[in-house]
């Protein structure tokens, strides 16, 4: 391995990594802004808005998790330089989005029965139970256009997703806010308003979109419109191999470190406070190795298709070294500076300040390891997707969070008397081990492609 190579794949990582953590940026700034205007019309609203976001974003996250394995399929297409395959595959891609996200409508129209069920107060029932009715109406666009941008990123067109969703936030921003407050003649619908919104604006990127792939010279190559195998079982039963897993993995995280959280209320409200510190650092922070990880699948996916085995290990390393990279540089700022960051969240004046900023520098130093291995585990999944090697890697980390993770954590925090040192320690183990797995996973992996003849030594 030359470092002219690794350079080489670096810079392909970096190019295809880019637009996808612009959009991404773009994606949760339209969520980010709401909340911020939502929280404006009253406290009421601002409760409200914590919990339509939390509700929201998990479902939107179980719904896309299938559609990588459109993009894995369709990267491998391309690899084999397999043009008509892609259109199929964006094509069963597409029903798949339909149906998954009728489903996720559903769950968005079910929730207002359910919140009576729960206990929340009244007051926040009637509120968002306009928003998520708001929110139904744009989830089948969304998912289409989603399941659009797995055919987009792998053949170069990120920046113009990128574009989309400029125009996307712009859009919301303007029609939130007549809806949100009533302005230019429109009426008045609160926090409702800017959930109606969300929904039209996915319409608009939609249309935009599907009119770029029908009419674009680019796109003509992989006829993807036309009736040629419409329907293909074959296909959706490879995505469903494939997506299956994925899905369940990432539900199966997003539930523990929900447990994660109720574990730190138990804790009380100063707890909680600073752990609200470590979860708006770390989110920011994952970013970076959930952009390169996917476009680590999609570079090996297009190896693995046209018979580059020894590109493959390359790729990997390349993207740990750029995400180690910045994984070290936020971990620096953690340790070096932490004061900024703490002042940002809790407010100098109140009494417990103190013991509060204190006990945050330290849960601060923990993230700053904890938060690396994260990286190298999800880095390292989604490397082994692109191989495709899935359902192991899956029951690995499940069997590391649940059987270990999770009852690591609670026996340190309470019988143990660590508190919040304990349950972020445990978590710490957690992804240390799991770092540690799948590195060994992906050596094992690709030892037996390194020697094997390469037709293609670099990227197109």
């Amino acid at each position: 391995m030359t470092e002219t190579t690794l350079g080489t794949w670096c810079r392909e990582i970096i190019k295809l990594a880019t637009p996808i953590l612009g959009v991404r940026v773009l994606h949760i700034a339209v969520n980010v802004v709401g909340m911020l205007l939502i929280a404006r019309l009253g406290p009421a609203e601002l409760a409200a808005g914590a919990l339509v976001t939390v509700l929201c974003t998990s479902i939107q996250v179980i719904a896309l998790s299938p559609l990588l394995a459109t993009g894995i399929c369709i990267a491998r297409r391309l690899g084999q330089a397999d043009a008509t395959g892609v259109g199929i595959d964006l094509r069963q891609g597409l029903f798949m989005s339909v149906a998954i996200g009728m489903l996720a409508t559903l769950a968005l129209l079910t929730l207002p029965t359910l919140m009576p069920l729960l206990g929340e107060p009244q007051a926040l029932q009637a509120l968002t139970a306009g928003y998520w009715r708001g929110m139904a109406w744009g989830m089948l666009p969304f998912m289409c256009t989603a399941c659009c941008h797995q055919l987009f990123f792998p053949v170069g067109k990120g920046r113009l997703v990128m574009l989309f969703s400029a125009i996307n936030l712009g859009g919301v921003l303007l029609l939130g806010h007549g809806l949100l407050h009533g302005a230019w003649g429109l009426p008045a619908l609160g926090m409702a308003g800017w959930a109606y919104a969300v929904s039209a604006l996915n319409w608009v990127v939609l249309a935009l979109t599907l009119g770029y792939l029908g009419l674009a010279p680019a796109m003509r190559r992989y006829r993807l419109f036309t009736r040629e195998r419409l329907w293909a079982p074959d296909r959706l039963k490879a995505f469903f191999v494939l997506g299956v897993p994925i899905t369940v993995q990432f539900a199966s995280e997003l539930l523990a470190f929900s447990l994660v959280n109720i574990m730190v209320g138990w804790l009380g409200v100063g707890a909680l406070s600073v752990q609200q510190i470590v979860i708006q650092c770390a989110s920011v922070a994952l970013m970076i190795p959930m952009g390169a990880g996917q476009a680590c699948t999609l570079l090996i996916s297009r190896a693995m298709g046209r018979g580059d085995g020894q590109a493959v290990r390359r790729i990997g390393l390349a993207a740990m070294l750029l995400v180690g990279t910045v994984m070290a540089v936020l971990a620096l700022v953690y340790l070096l500076l932490p004061g900024p960051i703490i002042d940002a969240y809790l407010d100098p004046t109140r009494a417990d300040y103190p013991t509060l900023a204190t006990l945050a520098s330290g849960m601060l130093a923990v993230l700053a390891c904890s938060q690396a291995l994260d990286a190298l585990r999800n880095l390292m999944l989604a490397a082994l997707r692109g191989l495709p090697d899935i359902w192991g890697p899956m029951w690995l980390n499940m069997g590391l969070l649940w059987a270990l993770g999770m009852p690591l954590c609670y026996l340190l925090a309470f019988p143990g008397g660590l508190g919040l040192w304990g349950i972020n320690g445990g978590l710490l183990v957690a992804f240390g081990l799991g770092a540690l797995l799948m590195l060994g996973r992906f050596h094992q992996r690709t030892a037996p492609l390194v020697g094997a003849p390469s037709r293609q030594p670099v990227p197109e």
